[in-house]
């Protein structure tokens, strides 16, 4: 039992605090009606389109819940995987990953020179990968 305390001690509630706000709470905003006609206008069934629409969405609302509202729009589930692993590299809430990650770090100034790195990174592999979906169509 006291292990068991221990543990529980040790558990960033903060993080895990934020991870289920943020699945609850872009949940809700992905099933609202404007929201729903949005997506549903974009015409993701263009690969194109859906790829550049998963690249934002994975810097508004983060790569995991972006993947799930674009699986309900959309069937090519090849683009999808694609879009949000290159969507998880710009801005930090792009990827959960990259919450814990920085959380870990624990400097505040981390944040600032992640960006530094990840804004130009994903500008390459967006670009990218792409290209390389716009010339396979």
């Amino acid at each position: 039992m006291f292990a068991f305390r221990n543990v529980l001690r040790q558990i960033d509630w903060a993080l895990l605090l934020v991870f289920i706000l943020m699945f609850i709470d872009l949940r809700l905003i992905a099933e609202l009606p404007a929201v729903q006609e949005l997506v549903g206008a974009a015409g993701l069934d263009d690969a194109r389109r859906l790829y550049l629409a998963g690249v934002f969405a994975s810097q508004v609302i983060s790569n995991v819940p972006a993947a799930i509202l674009l699986a309900e729009h959309a069937d090519d589930w090849r683009v999808i995987a694609w879009v949000v692993n290159v969507g998880g590299f710009g801005l930090l809430i792009g990827s959960l990953a990259n919450l814990i990650a920085l959380r870990l770090l624990g400097e505040r100034q981390a944040w600032w020179r992640f960006h530094a790195w990840s804004l130009p990174f994903i500008g390459v592999v967006a670009s990218l990968a792409g290209a390389w979906l716009f010339l396979r169509q």
